[in-house]
């Protein structure tokens, strides 16, 4: 699993515009995906005491890995073996954007004092995301698929302002921004982007009928009480100390109808 996944992450190109990010089509080799993939649990397997996050709209569950479902999971030694994938692979993604990070971030660390955290994801029929980027004490952010149906929507879209700006609004209007790529994201496809100011993704409508399950994972700044196992927005998370460009949430509007897609 490791070796493969190292090999298709030193061969990945390196995209830099609108800013810097990669795409995999196949990350893991085919019996790690199988094997994976045959003890991910389904949409309708997550309980409500599991789920730490469910969209308003019914269409994506997340659970983290204290939950009891998520150390269950870790009992099967393929699951136990993927789950320590990115941070084993951190020293080879972080290496594919050094230099952008140079350039990029204005919070000195070094590369062991980064946090690792992750999460697991399932989203069905009817499943959409606006414009948006991430938190912003991530300073990169994996999506790892491990099974999907690409022929049914669901694309995620890699976008950016039409105009320039100094300051970025973290949940943009529709009609200010625009697509520079979409990509079909079948299982084992993986998308790690260098979490910029200017990173903005979305995700468009997924119609299939098959269960969309997949990791977000994130290697975060060393910062206090930082990392997803928190959800906690109001601690700074959302401030620009950690990069040179400035971001900030122009509607507090937009920013609800974003958080209950």
């Amino acid at each position: 699993m490791f070796s493969t996944s190292k090999k298709s992450i030193l061969n990945s190109k390196l995209n830099l515009k609108p800013y810097p990010y990669i795409f995999i089509k196949n990350l893991l080799d085919k019996k790690s995906l199988k094997e994976l993939n045959q003890i991910l649990p389904s949409f309708k397997d997550l309980k409500s005491k599991e789920i730490l996050y469910q969209s308003k709209s019914q269409t994506k569950k997340t659970i983290m890995p204290d939950s009891q479902i998520y150390k269950q999971l870790k009992k099967n030694k393929y699951f136990k073996e993927f789950d320590k994938l990115f941070v084993k692979l951190k020293p080879y993604i972080i290496n594919k954007f050094r230099r952008e990070i140079n350039n990029i971030v204005n919070y000195p660390f070094k590369d062991n004092q980064l946090k690792y955290h992750s999460s697991f994801s399932i989203m069905k029929k009817g499943y959409v995301k606006s414009s948006h980027i991430d938190r912003r004490d991530h300073l990169i952010t994996i999506i790892f698929y491990a099974n999907s149906d690409h022929t049914k929507g669901g694309d995620i879209s890699i976008d950016e302002l039409k105009k320039k700006t100094k300051i970025f609004d973290i949940f943009p209007e529709k009609q200010k921004i625009r697509s520079k790529k979409t990509y079909k994201v079948p299982g084992n496809s993986c998308l790690i982007i260098l979490n910029t100011p200017s990173a903005y993704h979305s995700v468009k409508k997924y119609r299939g009928n098959t269960d969309r399950k997949y990791f977000y994972c994130v290697y975060d700044f060393p910062i206090k009480n930082s990392g997803a196992l928190k959800l906690n927005r109001k601690k700074g998370f959302n401030k620009n100390y950690f990069w040179k460009n400035k971001v900030d949430v122009f509607s507090n509007k937009r920013k609800k109808i974003f958080l209950t897609e």
